[in-house]
């Protein structure tokens, strides 16, 4: 057939990435997009998949199916206020959204185009069930060092529980479909204990993120299925109450290797607080929206003006991906988006769409996008994403066409998807030089100001606060008071798309060295936004 080398090649970098890379962490200090080594080895599996489509594909004309042409147009749609945000540097603050968007949305085109989904769906649905097998074995061997986890419980090989948890909801509910779909004696079986242990994993976890699109999703799955409905429901109530005996139980036998019980009150009322702030900065602007890129500076002035602060270092995101659009991109921008859902809906309910159990696997990252911002901190939930609707709807259609038009599509995507993998490659890369600059204190960019990275624009803007940072440290060697100017007119221009207390408490300190009447006034802003920071008492 037509796609059988496209479909086993990309399972096969799929299963590689999934099942063996993914497992591998690479050094680094957290963050998101760029700033972590996961993420750009995770576009780099992208370019690739592209590239062997690109290698592969036959010259044919292609008809995509309904539904794609909405998420297309809404893409653009919601892309198009990045052209009028007010300011040039919120423009850069927000192009790597945009482009991440349009990565996605061309991998997923190029799947349609290259792969069946008929012949594709048991193959992936394996390979995230067995990649969620290998994250429970994961977070159960982080057990055995509970002490040295941060709050006390597992996130596997995604550095960030709630993350961690929605992979593992998605994995669950990957199994249930494919515990009725697959007659193959090794895959039932495989499904099966992932079907116990998976959800035993989460109750440790005690993510409400994971437990709402575990819940929801499992209650959707099971009613769509025509068939093992008991089974799949009783595996699931055994891993169930496994993981509540060992979180209710287990400290008292197990001491040091089962989490404690979590209280979230503090984290309920922080986000009430962001959500609070958000409404009312698109109460501002509720047409235009403030502007692309906006979102953590204005939350940061707003919350100067609205007790108690924004307490963490900075809120790059409001944890709700439709208040964030509306806020910065306004009703453009939420037009693009509902168009986007809208196309989904059309595609899981069309011809040869799966409905409800599409919109069950559909659904954990789907609830985890409006309640953090798991596509941002993790592009493998992208790229899951982009295979749970690729297999749950038909693919395009083909028809054979000159060989000139075929060889242009091969081409273009072709050197953009090298392009993609070689920027991506150099990027890892990069970070780790980077992680090992942090680790050092950055005495290396103090003593060497040209110091550069295999690809530095992959790293830009960490890069760039390391540098004026080192300025300091070299400052405290040398005493040339020219680098504290250089400094301040970076720092200066950094609190207009940023906040970081460390960069307020730096320049406060050079107003107040240079006698400047302004230190008292930044030290006020500093103080209403971290009230607990020692560092600013403005007296």
């Amino acid at each position: 057939m037509i796609y059988t080398n496209s479909y086993k090649g990309t399972a096969a970098i799929l299963g590689l990435w999934f099942c063996v890379t993914l497992l591998w962490v690479l050094p680094n200090h957290g963050g998101s997009g760029l700033a972590l080594p996961q993420n750009l080895l995770a576009w780099s599996v992208l370019a690739l998949i592209a590239l062997w489509c690109a290698v592969t594909a036959q010259h044919r004309k292609t008809i995509y199916p309904p539904g794609a042409l909405w998420i297309v147009i809404g893409a653009a749609l919601w892309s198009l206020p990045i052209l009028w945000s007010p300011s040039p540097a919120w423009q850069c603050n927000a192009l790597p959204k945009v482009l991440a968007l349009w990565g996605l949305v061309a991998f997923w085109l190029i799947l349609l185009k290259s792969t069946s989904c008929h012949l594709i769906k048991r193959q992936w649905l394996l390979i995230l069930v067995i990649a969620t097998v290998l994250q429970v074995i994961c977070g159960a061997g982080q057990l055995s060092d509970i002490a040295s986890l941060p709050k006390g419980r597992p996130y596997g090989s995604f550095q960030q529980i709630n993350v961690y948890a929605s992979f593992l909801a998605t994995g669950m509910l990957c199994a249930q479909w494919l515990f009725t779909i697959c007659h193959r004696k090794l895959a039932l079986i495989l499904s099966a204990v992932a079907l116990v242990i998976t959800p035993a994993m989460l109750v440790l976890v005690q993510s409400r993120t994971g437990y709402l699109g575990a819940i929801i999703g499992s209650a959707m799955m099971l009613l769509s299925l025509r068939k093992h409905r008991l089974p799949v429901l009783v595996l699931l109530m055994t891993g169930t109450l496994a993981g509540l005996c060992l979180l209710y139980f287990g400290p008292k036998y197990f001491p040091g290797m089962i989490p404690t019980l979590v209280q979230s009150e503090g984290s309920t009322v922080q986000r009430w607080y962001m959500l609070r702030l958000t409404w009312q900065l698109i109460c501002e602007h509720p047409i235009l929206g403030n502007g692309y890129g906006s979102f953590e500076v204005l939350l940061g002035q707003l919350s100067q003006q609205i007790p108690p602060g924004i307490e963490s270092t900075t809120i790059q995101y409001p944890h709700n991906e439709f208040l964030y659009t509306w806020m910065e991109g306004g009703i453009v921008a939420v037009t693009g988006l509902l168009l986007m859902v809208a196309g989904v809906f059309i595609r899981l309910w069309g011809k040869g769409g799966r409905r409800w159990t599409g919109l069950a696997l559909l659904l954990p990252i789907a609830i985890h996008m409006n309640l953090e911002y798991p596509l941002y901190q993790s592009v493998t939930h992208g790229i899951t994403l982009v295979m749970l609707l690729t297999i749950t709807g038909p693919a395009a259609r083909v028809q054979q066409t000159a060989k000139s038009s075929g060889t242009l599509f091969r081409i273009s995507v072709g050197v953009v998807a090298s392009a993609v993998l070689v920027f991506m490659l150099s990027g890892a890369v990069s970070e780790v030089q980077l992680t090992r600059i942090e680790q050092q204190g950055l005495m290396p960019l103090a003593q060497d100001d040209t110091l550069s990275l295999v690809n530095p624009w992959s790293q830009h803007d960490r890069l760039d606060f390391d540098r004026h940072v080192a300025l300091l440290v070299r400052f405290n060697r040398t005493q040339n008071a020219a680098l504290l100017a250089q400094y301040r007119s970076w720092a200066e221009g950094y609190l207009q798309v940023h906040n970081n207390p460390d960069v307020y408490n730096s320049l406060m300190m050079i107003y107040h060295a240079w006698g400047l009447s302004t230190a008292q006034e930044l030290c006020l802003k500093a103080k209403a936004m971290w009230p607990a920071d020692l560092r600013f008492q403005c007296t």
